[in-house]
């Protein structure tokens, strides 16, 4: 007989507490290798935030898991506010971005950090390029907030003097710059740039050009359009497989597919000998998340695409034109790919990656010599980002569905309770009540990896549906550009018809009269838009709600937001502020606020940059003056930005949410 209880869906017990999300989950930021370095058993680096440590940013010998950064300093930093690309490693020594300061620093292994730019805190510095032959000089992402708001931040590309700790002017004129790469020769130089409205993925552009080394700094000469085209193509990831041969992707076709350039012949090529309709690459939200790494000999690359909502390993030729071969591949989600240098494997490579089953983390991978072609690579766990020994009963299986409507698809990821302590509810007619989730960005997806805070109401008796609405990204480019002059209109249906699909089957997976909205950033924005939008379907459907830092009005966010989205939502709405005033105002949930009957609960960064407090305070200050002081509680986190980082923060911000829940939605 078994042992296994009942009780009513969202009353479970469950051994998942909110100090088990922080002690059994480290959140892997970066990792990389240094290129010079090619031992036995080369050094390998990553950087991990740690929640118990004020949400500090270490840089982790990966092999020996020893610590290279002392505490207080922090490998983060705040270009474009999202980050990413804060550390390289290059000939022994690890150059990074300190967040406090904002300076470069240089360290060896066991050595005393030293910073290496400027004393100007007004300066922030990423996605670092050491030149092969004058290593003293490091090329930079550098944003200048002398002038500090959004419309007058400028961002180059910089020469930082290490020796000298002096800055030299190297690119400027385009609103962004990304992914600086010398050729190996340090004779050549490649990067990514756009211009507002654009976002990278929307539009962008690649150029390469000679380089002329100088004592002091770096000239660069013959400069050159490689591919892309402003408001139409995008193209990313820009990286050299040898002195004359450039890779990089771009989705002329709809999809991003691999592309290489001849520097020589000036020449751009696809890899491929026609389209693939699957991303090989996703949006670039944060710098340096590269989807490939070139291997071998330099005429092979593994590179990570998007099916079904997760990721699949191809290795592709670039050496000519031939169909690429899909490799056994065992993690839903991966990136950050770099090639391993090491003497006992030419063709190696580590990622960071997560999995739908276990948890995730640096992961190192194998190929034979033989590589287009078999035996399948061999993948090593290098550091796991944490334990769940013991709770694999607590762990759901994802179940991506595709939902159909007017024939075009709504793509969504399922999950349905588990908790091994139980064998369902009480009742044996009652069906789970739902939690939504809304992803943020909004051109972005949820991914199907093994996540602590959705099993910690799995394991309660709440089934959980990601929502990939249109708009998301991994889908290719016309799904993103569902979106485009929709953004309030189409997500909000699409987050209301996933779930009523659900509980119209035929034998139905959730009970439709108890469903739950949740979102954060532009999910918290769709998550308030569908509470009260005079063009929402159905502003009563959902029974609670959670907007997490989300947006409530697109005016004093047009104004507001940081400088890199700026003007995203001139796509997303159809124009700007004065090209459409009545547009902003119909989609800016404050001015609506009075329809808001649904329990909601706002949780806030206080420190938030790129949505500001004063969205949430906004809304909540008009539902309380609307006679809604019961159906609304706000939480501001002291210390907290766009996202939780801190311990305490992320303990109490899953205990209010099913506090919320518990007493609004059962």
């Amino acid at each position: 007989m078994s042992d296994r209880r009942t009780a009513p869906y969202g009353r479970w017990a469950s051994e998942i507490t909110p100090e088990f999300l922080v002690q059994s989950n480290i959140p892997f930021v970066d990792v990389f290798v240094d290129p010079l370095r090619s031992d036995l058993l080369p050094p390998i680096y990553h950087i991990e935030r740690r929640a118990a440590d004020n949400g500090r940013c270490v840089i982790v010998n990966t092999t020996t898991d020893i610590d290279v950064i002392p505490s207080p300093l922090s490998a983060r930093t705040g270009v474009q506010e999202y980050g990413g690309a804060a550390a390289i490693a290059y000939g022994g020594v690890i150059y990074f971005s300190n967040f406090a300061d904002n300076r470069v620093y240089k360290i060896r292994e066991g050595g005393t950090p030293e910073p290496v730019s400027p004393d100007n805190p007004s300066y922030r510095y990423a996605n670092f390029a050491v030149h092969p032959v004058q290593q003293h000089l490091l090329v930079s992402i550098l944003e200048d907030h002398t002038v500090d708001t959004p419309q007058t931040i400028i961002t180059a590309l910089c020469v930082v003097n290490t020796t000298r700790k002096a800055v030299f002017p190297l690119v400027s004129g385009a609103d962004f710059y990304s992914s600086p790469v010398f050729n190996p020769s340090g004779t050549k130089i490649a990067w990514q740039e756009w211009y507002h409205p654009d976002m990278p993925w929307e539009g962008s552009l690649i150029y390469v050009a000679d380089v002329i080394t100088q004592p002091d700094t770096i000239l660069l000469s013959n400069k050159k359009k490689v591919a892309g085209q402003m408001l139409k193509i995008s193209v990313s990831y820009p990286s050299f497989a040898n002195d004359t041969t450039l890779v990089f992707t771009s989705d002329e076709s709809g999809y991003q597919n691999p592309f290489v350039y001849d520097t020589v012949t000036d020449i751009a090529r696809p890899v491929l000998p026609s389209p693939i309709g699957r991303d090989f690459g996703s949006p670039a939200w944060t710098l340096g998340d590269y989807p490939y790494a070139i291997i071998g000999d330099g005429n092979t690359a593994a590179f990570v695409a998007f099916a079904d909502g997760r990721t699949v390993l191809y290795t592709v030729n670039l050496a000519q034109v031939s169909q690429p071969d899909l490799r056994i591949f065992p993690f839903t989600a991966a990136g950050h790919l770099r090639l391993l240098h090491s003497s006992l494997h030419s063709s190696s490579l580590v990622f960071t990656a997560g999995s739908s089953d276990s948890p995730g983390g640096i992961i190192r991978c194998d190929f034979n010599s033989q590589i287009i072609g078999r035996p399948d690579p061999q993948y090593t766990v290098l550091k796991a980002s944490g334990s769940f020994t013991g709770y694999e009963g607590y762990i759901p299986h994802p179940e991506p569905i595709t939902l159909r409507r007017d024939g075009k698809p709504l793509h969504a990821i399922y999950y349905a309770p588990k908790n091994p302590k139980y064998s369902g509810s009480t009742d044996p007619n009652e069906k789970p009540p739902c939690i939504v989730n809304v992803h943020g960005g909004p051109t972005a997806m949820e991914p199907q990896v093994l996540n602590l805070f959705k099993i910690y109401f799995t394991s309660r008796g709440y089934s959980w549906l990601d929502v990939n609405y249109g708009g998301s990204s991994g889908y290719g480019r016309e799904y993103i550009g569902r979106l485009a002059s929709n953004w309030g209109i189409v997500d909000v249906s699409d987050c209301y018809d996933a779930p009523r699909l659900l509980a119209s089957e035929t034998n139905p997976r959730i009970d439709g009269d108890r469903v739950a909205i949740r979102g954060g950033s532009s999910g918290g924005y769709t998550v308030l838009a569908s509470l009260c939008l005079d063009s929402a379907p159905n502003t009563k459907y959902f029974k609670a709600a959670t907007s997490l830092f989300g947006i409530s009005d697109l005016f004093s966010l047009a104004r507001d937001t940081h400088k890199f989205e700026l003007k995203y939502m001139i796509k997303l709405l159809g124009g700007s502020v004065d090209d459409n005033p009545r547009v902003y105002k119909d989609r800016s949930p404050i001015y609506y606020a009075k329809n808001i009957t649904v329990p909601l609960l706002v949780l806030q960064g206080a420190e938030d940059r790129v949505v500001p407090p004063e969205q949430a305070e906004k809304i909540v200050s008009e539902i309380q003056q609307s006679g809604g002081q019961d159906r609304v509680k706000y939480r501001k986190f002291p210390g907290e930005g766009h996202g939780w980082r801190l311990k305490e923060t992320i303990k109490e911000a899953v205990q209010l949410e099913r506090e919320w829940y518990e007493t609004k939605l059962l």
